[in-house]
């Protein structure tokens, strides 16, 4: 059965998934870097998208709403949240509406606090990495993201607690053409951070990761700082999911903490393990496998219902357990699996020598 489609309709829904896959990308390049690359149990990485959402709602939001608006929301946390958070950042959205620099300054401030509360709490979980076991640390990971999303979400004074916090949009000056110049800026942020994963992939950095994952104990004999190693990665990723996650809450001008469960993690490892591990072009291959599938299931959902007697949500995630199981027994490696680090041809390192 082929459902009809508007046009217009149609358009939408790839730019929000357009807007989405940009997102998750860098999500699940940051999620490569740390189980890809160094091999740890990372399955608390929704902790760090959820510090970026709480650098938005939790602290910009309100310095905004006392710079232009001249509101303090703590004064009264329970009436702001329940009554007035509306109105509130709609005179916030008219600010940045007749100053794009102002909403610009309000945006990038946003992201650097999203990206260092995150990598802090990064550093602050390489200090167990280093001490326990891979299975021991994969649970303590799951349950401090689980604390997390607990605690701020039924503290009102963080991001409005349950009701949710609405959050200014620093992009009101664009007017109509907001929603496709929000996706050309989350493109622009995929392209760097993919970049940048790649430059880092390719470098003596990446090879030693690789050597620390493969094998610990003979790279700590080659003189690897294993500590250094972790703690940079930990905070390099944790940053980029920090980012990652202010990019969402302002796709969305909302943010509820209790939105960050531990599902989203364990959708970042589907998408990684469809994709390839170990490889940043596997990574953004997995999380364009995820939406496709996600989307035309959405979409023929109905027709689903007719034919299968299933509850549509359900039958999405028997689909994408059979394609996890279809792809760890076919291909284990993934779609793209990874490859030998880029390094300078024999030619080349000859010449350098013969220069030298």
């Amino acid at each position: 059965m082929i459902l009809q489609i508007d046009p217009g309709l149609l358009l939408v829904l790839i730019r929000e998934t357009a807007v989405l896959f940009a997102i998750y990308g860098i999500y699940v390049l940051s999620l490569n870097l740390e189980v890809g690359y160094l091999g740890l149990p990372q399955f608390g990485k929704v902790m760090f998208l959820a510090l970026g959402g709480l650098a938005v709602g939790g602290i910009t939001t309100k310095i905004a709403l006392m710079t232009y608006a001249g509101i303090n929301p703590l004064a009264n946390i329970d009436l702001y949240c329940s009554a007035q958070q509306y109105q509130a950042i709609a005179a916030v959205n008219k600010v940045f509406a007749a100053s794009p620099l102002d909403g610009l300054a309000f945006f990038l401030l946003s992201l650097v606090l999203a990206a260092v509360l995150a990598g802090v709490f990064g550093i602050l979980m390489s200090g167990p990495a280093l001490r326990l076991r891979e299975d021991y640390l994969g649970i303590l990971l799951l349950v401090s993201a689980e604390t997390v999303r607990v605690v701020t979400t039924y503290t009102p004074a963080v991001a409005c607690g349950v009701f949710g916090a609405v959050v200014p949009d620093p992009f009101a000056w664009m007017g109509d053409f907001r929603p496709w110049g929000y996706l050309a800026i989350t493109f622009l942020f995929l392209l760097l951070t993919f970049v940048v994963m790649e430059r880092l992939a390719n470098s003596p950095f990446g090879r030693a990761l690789r050597a620390i994952r493969d094998a610990e104990t003979a790279a700590r004999v080659f003189g690897k700082d294993i500590v250094k190693f972790r703690i940079r990665v930990l905070a390099t990723a944790s940053a980029l999911a920090g980012i990652a996650g202010a990019l969402l809450v302002f796709y969305n001008n909302f943010v509820n903490m209790g939105q960050f469960v531990p599902l989203i993690t364990f959708v970042g490892w589907a998408m990684l393990i469809i994709g390839g591990m170990g490889n940043n072009v596997g990574a953004l291959a997995g999380v364009a496998i995820y939406y496709a599938l996600d989307r035309t299931l959405s979409i023929y959902k109905e027709s689903i219902r007719q034919v299968i007697n299933v509850d549509p949500i359900f039958f999405q995630y028997i689909i994408f357990g059979v394609v996890i199981i279809l792809v760890l027994m076919f291909r284990p490696q993934g779609v793209f699996g990874e490859k030998p680090s880029k390094t300078l041809s024999r030619r080349i390192l000859e010449r350098l020598r013969g220069e030298a």
